[in-house]
């Protein structure tokens, strides 16, 4: 792990001696800056948002005042046109460094989106890397209006801000190019169309703050809703955090607490041509919190285990909290709650020792009843709704989620 920034709420205070009677001068800790990781392109425009030009730097001698930059690189070359002169080409050198910024407030815009700070483009690993310099407490302003709903409560976009700014804070200076993503590999940041007078307020009133297991930032993971319990953190990924252990989440409200999916014969054979199609699945583990850990699949070219985590990405399913079941369909609708529609064989095929499979017939669909979004680890941000909802403040929800945790300035 990256050593993290250290910085102090309030103002340092430090003594110099300069006669008998010794002034005191106050410093202010220097906001870190982050580096968000935009785009990954082939080609890229930017453009000024108004009257105001954006600057750039690194297409001549000195930074230039422009209305628009397009940017292609193609056939080992980059080249670059101004102002939508797109008749007249210049060539970069492979080194090239530019540095995009406008003094305008309404930012730089690259593709359908503006961006705060400045943005810097270099080519590496033959792609064009747009990558956004901007200080942290500006990145939170967007991702907790890009992660949470802003119609959530004050109380729970500030748990948001604060599980954010640890989770940036965590992986600063780890890579050399960039720190974070702007997408869920990371945290979603949509630069400042995301932010909000509310969304602003829960930023600002929870400046500095972050989360703490025995002096050291966690991993300060969260997800949408967990179906009713949190997960493990050793259950999903490799170790177990001591932070990260399953509470009882209170996600009701969430419209994906309960869900499901149905694929018909021909779209299970699509999706494994391994096996030639898939025949019939057991349930052969699942966690504590029932998730699914661990799958037989059988099909016409033999069978395989594969984890609940690959079973759900082959099939893009919300989470891995699930059951199965068969319908027979005749384009009727079904109901989640109407088990009587659904053979539920193999809802209780995980407890038993592997047995010969039953056989999905090809005129069934099989249907997978799940519950909750994403990995079920950490916060719960529908959890968190709810709690506030209740009166519970920022404190007490993040102290729910993160077990033991301290909450303070980093």
């Amino acid at each position: 792990m990256s050593a993290s920034p250290i910085r102090k709420s309030g103002w340092a205070i430090v003594l110099i001696a300069i006669s008998s009677i010794s002034p005191l001068k106050a410093i202010v800790a220097k906001e870190p800056v982050i580096r968000v990781l935009i785009g990954d392109e082939d080609k890229a425009k930017f453009r000024a948002d108004g009257l105001k030009s954006i600057i750039v730097k690194g297409v001549s001698s000195q930074p230039r005042k422009i209305k628009s930059l397009n940017i292609i690189y193609s056939n080992s070359k980059v080249t670059y046109s101004i102002n939508n002169k797109t008749n007249l080409w210049h060539e970069l050198p492979k080194d090239f460094n530019l540095v995009i910024k406008n003094a305008d407030k309404r930012g730089v815009w690259f593709k359908n989106r503006r961006y705060a700070g400045e943005l810097r483009v270099s080519l590496n690993e033959e792609k064009l890397k747009i990558i956004n310099y901007l200080k942290l407490e500006k990145y939170l302003k967007s991702v907790v209006g890009s992660e949470m709903p802003k119609e959530f409560p004050l109380a729970a976009l500030q748990a948001q801000a604060i599980a954010a700014r640890t989770y940036a804070l965590k992986l600063l200076g780890r890579n050399k190019l960039f720190d974070v993503h702007s997408t869920q590999a990371s945290q979603v940041y949509l630069g400042l169309e995301a932010e909000t007078p509310k969304i602003n307020k829960a930023v600002r009133s929870t400046n500095s703050l972050a989360l703490f297991y025995q002096n050291k930032l966690i991993e300060a993971v969260f997800h949408s809703s967990s179906g009713g319990r949190t997960e493990n953190s050793g259950e999903v990924w490799r170790y177990q955090l001591p932070y990260l252990r399953s509470v009882v989440d209170y996600d009701q409200q969430s419209k994906n607490y309960k869900w499901s999916n149905k694929f018909s014969s021909l779209e299970l054979d699509k999706i494994f041509p391994d096996l030639k199609g898939l025949n019939s699945i057991q349930i052969t583990k699942k966690s504590n919190s029932g998730r699914v850990l661990k799958m037989r699949l059988n099909g016409s070219n033999g069978s395989k285990y594969i984890s609940g985590k690959s079973f759900r990405k082959k099939l893009k399913l919300l989470s891995t909290k699930f059951e199965l079941g068969l319908k027979f369909d005749h384009n009727d609708k079904f109901n989640l709650d109407d088990n009587k529609k659904l053979d539920f064989t193999y809802k209780i095929a995980y407890d038993l020792a592997p047995q010969p499979l039953p056989v999905i017939p090809k005129d069934y669909f099989l249907v997978v009843k799940g519950y909750g979004a994403g990995h079920g680890v950490g916060m719960s941000q529908w959890g968190a709704k709810s709690m506030a909802e209740k009166g519970y403040s920022f404190r007490k929800i993040l102290n729910h989620y993160y077990t033991g945790i301290q909450i303070r300035s980093y």
